[in-house]
């Protein structure tokens, strides 16, 4: 008797030509890309209370005091709170993560200077326009 072990069969993918150069260069694009880094926002994050929400808060303050229910005496509802920014382009006031960003950079490079060098050096490399390199 003789016999084998079967047929084989192969199959095969063929990317069509009319995708292959837009995904060279979405490839290309994203390697681009993953070079910038972080790039942090530094406008506001959070708004401020607006002059009537601070007058609410105290006229609140004072009822709970008439009633026994807050101590006596001057209590800033916003106390423990930043100053806020005011932004004269927009006319808005609010609070920034960036400051305590930059403080935790510097924390950063101060105890671990190696770390964040190799960090930066991730993205110190010139990136070659789109479609060189």
């Amino acid at each position: 008797m003789s016999g084998g072990k079967g047929g084989g069969s192969t199959s095969s993918t063929q990317i069509p030509d009319w995708i292959k150069e837009p995904t060279q260069r979405s490839v290309q694009r994203a390697e681009e890309v993953s070079n910038i880094g972080y790039m942090p926002y530094y406008g506001m994050d959070v708004a401020g209370f607006n002059p009537t929400q601070q007058m609410a808060m105290g006229q609140n303050i004072q009822t709970a005091q008439a009633f026994g229910m807050a101590p006596q005496g001057q209590v800033n509802p916003l106390a423990g709170l930043p100053q806020a920014q005011y932004d004269p382009t927009t006319g808005f006031s609010g609070y920034s993560a960036s400051p305590m960003y930059e403080m935790a950079l510097s924390e950063i490079e101060q105890r671990q200077p190696t770390f964040m060098q190799r960090y930066q050096d991730l993205y110190t490399d010139e990136v070659p326009p789109l479609g060189e390199g």
